[in-house]
Protein backbone atom coordinates (compact mmCIF):
# COMPACT_ATOMS: atom_id res chain seq x y z
CA UNK A 1 0.00 0.00 0.00
CA UNK A 2 0.91 3.52 -0.54
CA UNK A 3 -1.04 5.09 1.48
CA UNK A 4 0.58 7.13 4.82
CA UNK A 5 -0.09 5.52 8.21
CA UNK A 6 -0.22 8.07 10.66
CA UNK A 7 0.86 7.58 15.03
CA UNK A 8 -1.56 5.49 16.28
CA UNK A 9 -3.87 6.41 18.70
CA UNK A 10 -7.52 5.66 20.71
CA UNK A 11 -8.97 9.47 20.75
CA UNK A 12 -12.10 11.53 20.16
CA UNK A 13 -13.21 13.89 17.67
CA UNK A 14 -10.96 16.07 19.26
CA UNK A 15 -8.32 14.52 20.22
CA UNK A 16 -5.31 14.57 17.53
CA UNK A 17 -2.31 15.97 19.04
CA UNK A 18 0.44 14.60 21.60
CA UNK A 19 -1.74 14.01 25.00
CA UNK A 20 0.45 11.54 27.20
CA UNK A 21 -1.43 10.45 29.92
CA UNK A 22 0.77 8.22 32.49
CA UNK A 23 -0.01 5.46 34.41
CA UNK A 24 1.52 4.79 37.62
CA UNK A 25 4.21 1.99 36.99
CA UNK A 26 4.22 -0.84 39.50
CA UNK A 27 7.86 -1.23 39.99
CA UNK A 28 9.42 -4.37 41.04
CA UNK A 29 12.44 -4.29 41.51
CA UNK A 30 19.91 -21.90 33.67
CA UNK A 31 19.04 -25.30 33.68
CA UNK A 32 16.10 -26.61 31.02
CA UNK A 33 14.51 -29.23 31.01
CA UNK A 34 12.21 -29.81 27.56
CA UNK A 35 9.71 -31.59 25.59
CA UNK A 36 9.75 -32.41 22.12
CA UNK A 37 6.18 -33.75 20.63
CA UNK A 38 6.27 -35.60 17.52
CA UNK A 39 6.81 -33.74 14.71
CA UNK A 40 9.80 -32.05 13.09
CA UNK A 41 10.18 -28.11 11.90
CA UNK A 42 10.71 -27.29 8.49
CA UNK A 43 11.68 -25.35 6.10
CA UNK A 44 7.76 -23.56 5.46
CA UNK A 45 6.13 -24.19 2.64
CA UNK A 46 3.44 -21.97 3.13
CA UNK A 47 2.67 -19.58 0.25
CA UNK A 48 1.69 -15.81 -0.19
CA UNK A 49 2.00 -12.75 -2.30
CA UNK A 50 3.46 -10.09 0.55
CA UNK A 51 1.50 -7.09 0.53
CA UNK A 52 3.09 -3.50 1.71
CA UNK A 53 6.30 -5.14 2.64
CA UNK A 54 8.01 -2.33 3.70
CA UNK A 55 10.89 -4.47 4.19
CA UNK A 56 14.02 -6.03 2.00
CA UNK A 57 14.16 -9.66 1.94
CA UNK A 58 17.53 -10.27 1.71
CA UNK A 59 18.78 -13.13 0.27
CA UNK A 60 18.28 -15.99 2.85
CA UNK A 61 20.38 -19.08 3.19
CA UNK A 62 19.62 -22.53 4.27
CA UNK A 63 22.40 -22.54 7.51
CA UNK A 64 21.03 -25.86 8.83
CA UNK A 65 19.26 -29.18 9.51
CA UNK A 66 15.74 -28.22 10.87
CA UNK A 67 14.92 -28.67 14.40
CA UNK A 68 14.66 -32.67 14.88
CA UNK A 69 11.65 -33.93 17.18
CA UNK A 70 12.52 -36.65 19.75
CA UNK A 71 11.63 -37.77 23.41
CA UNK A 72 11.89 -35.73 26.40
CA UNK A 73 14.85 -33.64 26.09
CA UNK A 74 16.79 -32.90 29.69
CA UNK A 75 19.56 -30.75 29.45
CA UNK A 76 22.47 -30.25 31.64
CA UNK A 77 22.44 -27.99 34.00
CA UNK A 78 23.82 -24.48 33.68
CA UNK A 79 27.09 -23.05 35.63
CA UNK A 80 25.95 -21.57 38.68
CA UNK A 81 21.95 -22.30 38.11
CA UNK A 82 19.55 -24.40 39.92
CA UNK A 83 17.72 -27.10 38.08
CA UNK A 84 14.77 -25.56 36.71
CA UNK A 85 11.33 -26.99 36.92
CA UNK A 86 10.09 -29.62 34.75
CA UNK A 87 9.17 -28.77 30.99
CA UNK A 88 5.14 -28.09 31.33
CA UNK A 89 3.31 -31.24 28.92
CA UNK A 90 0.58 -29.37 28.60
CA UNK A 91 -0.26 -26.38 26.68
CA UNK A 92 0.24 -22.89 28.39
CA UNK A 93 -2.04 -20.51 30.03
CA UNK A 94 -2.47 -17.35 31.51
CA UNK A 95 -2.06 -18.35 35.24
CA UNK A 96 -2.65 -16.15 37.97
CA UNK A 97 0.57 -14.69 39.11
CA UNK A 98 2.37 -15.39 36.28
CA UNK A 99 3.37 -13.75 33.41
CA UNK A 100 2.20 -15.20 29.98
CA UNK A 101 3.75 -13.83 26.62
CA UNK A 102 1.86 -15.09 23.30
CA UNK A 103 3.61 -14.59 19.94
CA UNK A 104 0.48 -15.08 17.47
CA UNK A 105 1.21 -16.86 14.09
CA UNK A 106 -0.96 -14.39 11.21
CA UNK A 107 -2.00 -15.84 7.96
CA UNK A 108 -3.30 -14.71 4.78
CA UNK A 109 -1.63 -12.83 1.83
CA UNK A 110 -0.99 -9.77 4.27
CA UNK A 111 2.37 -9.17 6.49
CA UNK A 112 1.63 -8.71 9.75
CA UNK A 113 2.89 -9.35 13.78
CA UNK A 114 0.77 -9.36 17.19
CA UNK A 115 1.29 -10.79 20.42
CA UNK A 116 -0.55 -10.72 23.54
CA UNK A 117 1.00 -10.04 26.80
CA UNK A 118 -0.99 -11.18 30.05
CA UNK A 119 0.24 -9.72 33.50
CA UNK A 120 0.07 -11.63 37.14
CA UNK A 121 -3.35 -9.69 37.42
CA UNK A 122 -4.87 -10.32 34.24
CA UNK A 123 -3.77 -7.13 32.86
CA UNK A 124 -4.23 -7.70 29.30
CA UNK A 125 -1.44 -5.71 26.55
CA UNK A 126 -1.65 -6.38 22.78
CA UNK A 127 1.55 -5.29 21.45
CA UNK A 128 1.07 -4.62 17.61
CA UNK A 129 -2.28 -5.50 15.84
CA UNK A 130 -0.56 -7.20 12.70
CA UNK A 131 -2.44 -5.70 8.94
CA UNK A 132 -6.38 -4.95 8.24
CA UNK A 133 -6.63 -8.80 7.41
CA UNK A 134 -5.36 -9.88 10.73
CA UNK A 135 -7.84 -9.16 13.49
CA UNK A 136 -9.48 -12.81 13.14
CA UNK A 137 -6.29 -13.79 14.50
CA UNK A 138 -5.63 -10.81 17.13
CA UNK A 139 -9.61 -11.72 18.30
CA UNK A 140 -9.04 -15.64 18.68
CA UNK A 141 -5.59 -15.59 20.13
CA UNK A 142 -7.44 -13.45 23.13
CA UNK A 143 -10.30 -15.57 23.62
CA UNK A 144 -8.13 -18.64 23.32
CA UNK A 145 -6.04 -16.99 25.82
CA UNK A 146 -8.47 -15.18 28.49
CA UNK A 147 -11.40 -16.14 27.30
CA UNK A 148 -12.39 -12.78 26.35
CA UNK A 149 -11.76 -10.07 23.86
CA UNK A 150 -11.55 -7.21 26.66
CA UNK A 151 -7.85 -5.53 26.10
CA UNK A 152 -6.16 -2.99 29.07
CA UNK A 153 -3.83 -0.98 26.68
CA UNK A 154 -2.79 -1.62 22.93
CA UNK A 155 1.38 -0.74 21.91
CA UNK A 156 1.91 0.21 18.31
CA UNK A 157 5.80 -0.36 17.96
CA UNK A 158 5.97 2.00 14.90
CA UNK A 159 3.94 2.95 12.33
CA UNK A 160 4.02 0.25 9.56
CA UNK A 161 1.17 -1.12 8.11
CA UNK A 162 2.19 -4.81 9.43
CA UNK A 163 2.24 -3.66 12.75
CA UNK A 164 -0.31 -0.71 12.96
CA UNK A 165 -3.30 -1.24 10.06
CA UNK A 166 -5.26 -3.83 12.21
CA UNK A 167 -6.22 -1.48 14.94
CA UNK A 168 -9.47 0.32 13.28
CA UNK A 169 -10.37 -3.44 12.43
CA UNK A 170 -9.61 -4.99 15.86
CA UNK A 171 -10.88 -1.92 17.80
CA UNK A 172 -14.35 -2.92 16.56
CA UNK A 173 -14.13 -5.95 18.36
CA UNK A 174 -12.59 -5.83 21.24
CA UNK A 175 -13.30 -3.42 24.42
CA UNK A 176 -10.54 -0.81 24.82
CA UNK A 177 -10.27 -0.08 28.55
CA UNK A 178 -6.90 1.94 28.75
CA UNK A 179 -4.60 3.35 26.02
CA UNK A 180 -2.80 2.82 22.76
CA UNK A 181 0.88 3.38 23.15
CA UNK A 182 3.04 4.39 20.37
CA UNK A 183 6.07 6.39 19.91
CA UNK A 184 4.49 9.86 19.63
CA UNK A 185 3.05 12.37 16.59
CA UNK A 186 6.70 12.78 15.32
CA UNK A 187 8.92 11.98 12.37
CA UNK A 188 5.98 11.44 9.83
CA UNK A 189 7.86 9.11 7.14
CA UNK A 190 6.93 7.94 3.59
CA UNK A 191 5.64 4.65 5.20
CA UNK A 192 3.25 6.26 7.06
CA UNK A 193 -0.34 5.66 6.67
CA UNK A 194 -2.82 8.24 7.50
CA UNK A 195 -6.70 5.95 6.93
CA UNK A 196 -6.35 4.56 9.82
CA UNK A 197 -5.98 8.22 11.84
CA UNK A 198 -8.50 9.41 9.83
CA UNK A 199 -11.02 5.92 10.40
CA UNK A 200 -10.23 6.36 14.62
CA UNK A 201 -11.62 9.90 14.52
CA UNK A 202 -14.26 9.53 12.64
CA UNK A 203 -15.75 6.24 13.01
CA UNK A 204 -13.69 4.50 15.79
CA UNK A 205 -14.09 7.14 19.30
CA UNK A 206 -12.91 4.74 22.03
CA UNK A 207 -11.90 4.96 25.96
CA UNK A 208 -8.39 5.39 25.76
CA UNK A 209 -6.45 8.44 26.34
CA UNK A 210 -3.38 9.11 24.22
CA UNK A 211 0.05 7.19 24.68
CA UNK A 212 2.44 9.08 22.73
CA UNK A 213 6.01 8.44 24.06
CA UNK A 214 7.43 11.78 22.25
CA UNK A 215 6.37 15.02 21.31
CA UNK A 216 6.84 17.02 18.59
CA UNK A 217 7.42 21.43 18.93
CA UNK A 218 3.84 22.00 17.44
CA UNK A 219 1.21 19.36 17.42
CA UNK A 220 0.23 18.38 13.73
CA UNK A 221 -3.59 19.46 12.82
CA UNK A 222 -5.81 16.28 12.53
CA UNK A 223 -6.33 16.66 8.60
CA UNK A 224 -2.90 14.86 6.84
CA UNK A 225 -3.42 17.47 3.69
CA UNK A 226 -2.54 20.41 6.12
CA UNK A 227 0.47 18.89 7.60
CA UNK A 228 3.60 20.59 7.28
CA UNK A 229 6.68 18.85 7.22
CA UNK A 230 7.66 15.91 9.67
CA UNK A 231 6.97 17.55 12.73
CA UNK A 232 10.61 16.74 14.33
CA UNK A 233 10.71 15.08 18.22
CA UNK A 234 12.21 17.28 20.36
CA UNK A 235 11.36 15.10 23.54
CA UNK A 236 10.20 12.08 24.74
CA UNK A 237 8.73 12.10 28.48
CA UNK A 238 6.41 9.56 27.74
CA UNK A 239 9.84 6.97 28.24
CA UNK A 240 9.45 8.07 32.00
CA UNK A 241 5.51 8.21 32.53
CA UNK A 242 3.93 5.21 30.37
CA UNK A 243 5.04 2.18 31.81
CA UNK A 244 2.53 0.05 32.23
CA UNK A 245 1.70 -2.20 35.46
CA UNK A 246 0.88 -5.83 35.08
CA UNK A 247 0.52 -6.96 38.57
CA UNK A 248 2.65 -8.11 41.69
CA UNK A 249 5.60 -6.21 40.58
CA UNK A 250 5.43 -6.84 37.06
CA UNK A 251 6.08 -3.91 34.32
CA UNK A 252 6.47 -3.13 30.86
CA UNK A 253 9.02 -0.75 31.02
CA UNK A 254 9.43 1.67 27.84
CA UNK A 255 13.13 2.31 27.44
CA UNK A 256 13.63 4.06 23.95
CA UNK A 257 11.86 5.20 21.49
CA UNK A 258 12.31 7.53 17.85
CA UNK A 259 16.26 7.31 18.44
CA UNK A 260 15.96 8.59 22.35
CA UNK A 261 17.06 6.58 25.27
CA UNK A 262 18.28 8.51 28.55
CA UNK A 263 19.66 11.43 27.94
CA UNK A 264 20.49 10.65 24.59
CA UNK A 265 19.21 10.84 20.88
CA UNK A 266 20.62 9.16 18.30
CA UNK A 267 20.43 11.44 15.17
CA UNK A 268 21.97 14.26 18.03
CA UNK A 269 24.79 11.49 18.81
CA UNK A 270 25.42 9.84 15.60
CA UNK A 271 23.71 11.17 12.29
CA UNK A 272 20.25 12.26 11.35
CA UNK A 273 17.93 9.25 10.44
CA UNK A 274 18.16 7.72 6.72
CA UNK A 275 15.22 8.82 4.37
CA UNK A 276 15.64 6.75 1.32
CA UNK A 277 13.74 3.59 2.55
CA UNK A 278 10.99 2.56 4.73
CA UNK A 279 13.65 1.41 7.03
CA UNK A 280 13.71 4.93 8.37
CA UNK A 281 10.29 3.77 10.35
CA UNK A 282 11.73 0.36 11.53
CA UNK A 283 14.77 2.91 12.83
CA UNK A 284 12.13 4.88 14.78
CA UNK A 285 10.72 1.50 16.84
CA UNK A 286 9.19 1.07 20.40
CA UNK A 287 11.71 -0.75 22.77
CA UNK A 288 10.34 -2.04 26.09
CA UNK A 289 11.20 -5.01 28.73
CA UNK A 290 8.98 -6.93 30.07
CA UNK A 291 9.77 -7.71 33.55
CA UNK A 292 8.22 -10.07 36.57
CA UNK A 293 10.57 -10.83 39.06
CA UNK A 294 13.75 -11.92 37.99
CA UNK A 295 12.69 -12.46 34.26
CA UNK A 296 13.33 -10.10 31.74
CA UNK A 297 12.21 -10.26 28.06
CA UNK A 298 13.17 -7.27 25.57
CA UNK A 299 10.64 -6.29 22.90
CA UNK A 300 12.00 -3.80 19.96
CA UNK A 301 9.46 -3.86 17.25
CA UNK A 302 11.50 -3.34 13.74
CA UNK A 303 14.36 -2.14 15.41
CA UNK A 304 17.31 -1.95 12.53
CA UNK A 305 21.02 -2.32 13.63
CA UNK A 306 23.04 -1.04 10.29
CA UNK A 307 22.27 -4.21 7.99
CA UNK A 308 20.92 -3.88 4.28
CA UNK A 309 22.08 -0.31 4.58
CA UNK A 310 20.04 0.65 7.69
CA UNK A 311 20.33 2.79 10.63
CA UNK A 312 22.42 1.08 13.51
CA UNK A 313 20.26 2.30 15.93
CA UNK A 314 21.01 -1.22 18.36
CA UNK A 315 24.37 -0.27 18.82
CA UNK A 316 23.58 3.12 20.13
CA UNK A 317 21.10 1.70 22.31
CA UNK A 318 22.99 -1.45 23.49
CA UNK A 319 26.06 0.91 25.60
CA UNK A 320 22.92 2.39 27.24
CA UNK A 321 20.61 0.06 28.37
CA UNK A 322 22.13 -0.01 31.44
CA UNK A 323 21.34 3.13 32.42
CA UNK A 324 18.19 3.29 30.96
CA UNK A 325 16.66 -0.10 31.62
CA UNK A 326 19.02 -1.54 34.34
CA UNK A 327 19.52 -4.53 32.44
CA UNK A 328 23.09 -5.60 33.29
CA UNK A 329 25.86 -7.42 31.72
CA UNK A 330 23.42 -10.78 32.08
CA UNK A 331 21.30 -9.32 29.67
CA UNK A 332 18.21 -10.70 28.99
CA UNK A 333 16.29 -14.16 29.30
CA UNK A 334 14.29 -13.85 25.82
CA UNK A 335 15.24 -11.13 23.22
CA UNK A 336 12.54 -10.88 20.03
CA UNK A 337 14.69 -10.43 17.36
CA UNK A 338 13.63 -7.58 15.60
CA UNK A 339 12.18 -7.53 11.81
CA UNK A 340 10.67 -10.47 11.70
CA UNK A 341 14.36 -12.22 11.58
CA UNK A 342 16.04 -10.38 8.43
CA UNK A 343 19.17 -8.98 7.94
CA UNK A 344 18.36 -5.73 9.22
CA UNK A 345 17.66 -6.54 12.39
CA UNK A 346 19.98 -8.33 15.50
CA UNK A 347 23.30 -6.97 15.19
CA UNK A 348 26.43 -8.55 16.79
CA UNK A 349 26.73 -5.47 19.39
CA UNK A 350 22.98 -6.10 20.17
CA UNK A 351 22.89 -9.75 20.01
CA UNK A 352 25.93 -9.89 22.31
CA UNK A 353 24.72 -7.67 24.54
CA UNK A 354 21.59 -8.80 25.20
CA UNK A 355 22.41 -12.88 24.70
CA UNK A 356 25.92 -12.84 26.32
CA UNK A 357 27.56 -16.49 25.72
CA UNK A 358 28.56 -16.77 29.13
CA UNK A 359 27.13 -20.53 29.41
CA UNK A 360 23.95 -19.46 30.87
CA UNK A 361 20.42 -20.57 28.89
CA UNK A 362 18.47 -17.86 27.08
CA UNK A 363 16.60 -17.99 24.28
CA UNK A 364 15.05 -15.76 21.36
CA UNK A 365 12.00 -15.66 19.68
CA UNK A 366 10.81 -14.16 16.44
CA UNK A 367 7.26 -13.28 14.99
CA UNK A 368 6.54 -14.37 10.83
CA UNK A 369 3.67 -14.42 9.09
CA UNK A 370 2.89 -16.21 6.19
CA UNK A 371 3.83 -13.45 3.54
CA UNK A 372 7.15 -11.99 5.40
CA UNK A 373 8.96 -13.99 2.42
CA UNK A 374 12.70 -14.99 3.23
CA UNK A 375 12.07 -14.88 6.69
CA UNK A 376 13.49 -15.54 9.16
CA UNK A 377 17.65 -14.89 7.58
CA UNK A 378 20.45 -16.88 7.64
CA UNK A 379 22.63 -14.06 9.15
CA UNK A 380 20.23 -13.88 12.32
CA UNK A 381 19.98 -17.33 12.87
CA UNK A 382 23.73 -17.69 12.80
CA UNK A 383 24.20 -14.72 15.23
CA UNK A 384 21.75 -16.06 17.40
CA UNK A 385 22.96 -19.82 17.36
CA UNK A 386 26.65 -20.11 16.79
CA UNK A 387 29.16 -21.03 19.08
CA UNK A 388 26.49 -21.92 21.41
CA UNK A 389 25.66 -18.88 22.35
CA UNK A 390 22.54 -19.75 23.97
CA UNK A 391 23.64 -22.78 25.49
CA UNK A 392 20.43 -24.72 26.05
CA UNK A 393 18.05 -22.69 24.80
CA UNK A 394 16.85 -22.53 21.19
CA UNK A 395 15.78 -19.69 18.43
CA UNK A 396 12.09 -19.92 18.21
CA UNK A 397 9.69 -18.80 14.88
CA UNK A 398 5.80 -18.80 14.31
CA UNK A 399 6.51 -20.28 11.30
CA UNK A 400 9.55 -20.57 8.75
CA UNK A 401 8.35 -18.41 5.45
CA UNK A 402 8.77 -19.49 2.01
CA UNK A 403 12.17 -19.25 0.78
CA UNK A 404 12.96 -18.79 4.98
CA UNK A 405 16.63 -20.02 6.35
CA UNK A 406 16.47 -23.17 8.79
CA UNK A 407 18.98 -24.11 11.34
CA UNK A 408 20.16 -26.37 13.93
CA UNK A 409 18.46 -24.82 17.26
CA UNK A 410 15.62 -23.08 15.44
CA UNK A 411 12.39 -24.67 16.69
CA UNK A 412 9.68 -23.68 13.99
CA UNK A 413 5.77 -23.43 15.48
CA UNK A 414 4.73 -23.94 11.31
CA UNK A 415 2.48 -21.27 11.60
CA UNK A 416 0.97 -21.94 15.28
CA UNK A 417 2.56 -19.75 17.85
CA UNK A 418 5.06 -19.60 20.28
CA UNK A 419 3.89 -18.80 24.26
CA UNK A 420 5.70 -18.02 27.20
CA UNK A 421 4.86 -18.26 30.95
CA UNK A 422 7.38 -17.22 33.76
CA UNK A 423 7.34 -19.78 36.82
CA UNK A 424 7.94 -19.13 40.40
CA UNK A 425 6.72 -15.77 39.97
CA UNK A 426 10.08 -15.54 37.56
CA UNK A 427 13.18 -17.42 39.03
CA UNK A 428 11.86 -19.74 35.62
CA UNK A 429 9.78 -19.74 33.02
CA UNK A 430 8.67 -21.56 30.42
CA UNK A 431 8.65 -21.73 26.54
CA UNK A 432 6.71 -23.33 23.95
CA UNK A 433 6.17 -23.96 20.08
CA UNK A 434 1.97 -24.75 19.47
CA UNK A 435 0.90 -25.87 16.00
CA UNK A 436 -1.89 -23.61 14.57
CA UNK A 437 -4.26 -26.94 15.74
CA UNK A 438 -3.15 -26.63 19.25
CA UNK A 439 -0.45 -29.32 19.08
CA UNK A 440 2.76 -29.08 21.18
CA UNK A 441 5.56 -29.49 19.29
CA UNK A 442 8.15 -28.39 21.90
CA UNK A 443 8.01 -27.71 25.29
CA UNK A 444 11.21 -26.53 27.63
CA UNK A 445 11.68 -25.06 31.13
CA UNK A 446 14.53 -22.60 32.32
CA UNK A 447 15.75 -20.84 34.71
CA UNK A 448 16.20 -17.05 34.92
CA UNK A 449 19.58 -16.00 34.36
CA UNK A 450 18.33 -12.96 36.84
CA UNK A 451 17.49 -15.98 39.40
CA UNK A 452 21.40 -17.46 39.61
CA UNK A 453 24.18 -16.65 41.32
Amino acid sequence: MSRRFLPLVALSLVACSNSDTASTPDTSGGEDTSVVADGASDTGSDMGTPVDTGVDTGTPVDTGTPVDGGPTDTSPSDAGCGPAPAAPTTVLKPTPGELFYGQLGLGGLSIGESAILVGPDGTVVVVDVGNDSHDDDIAKGLTDFTGATKVDHIVVTHFHSDHGDGLAGLLGRITLKGKIVHRGFTDFTAAANDATIQDLQRDRGAPAAAGGLCNAASAPPCAPSSWVGSYPATACPGLATADLALGSGALLDFVAANGFIGADRYDKVVSPFLTSDSNGENARSVVAVVQRGPFRMLLAGDLTGGGSVTDDVESFYASRLGAAAGIDARGVDVLHASHHGRNTSSNATWVARLLPADGKSRNALMGVSTAHIGSPHAEVLTALLSSGRLSSGKAWTTRVATTGATAAGLVDAQGGRILLSTLEGGAAYAIQAVRADGTLIESRAFRSVHACP
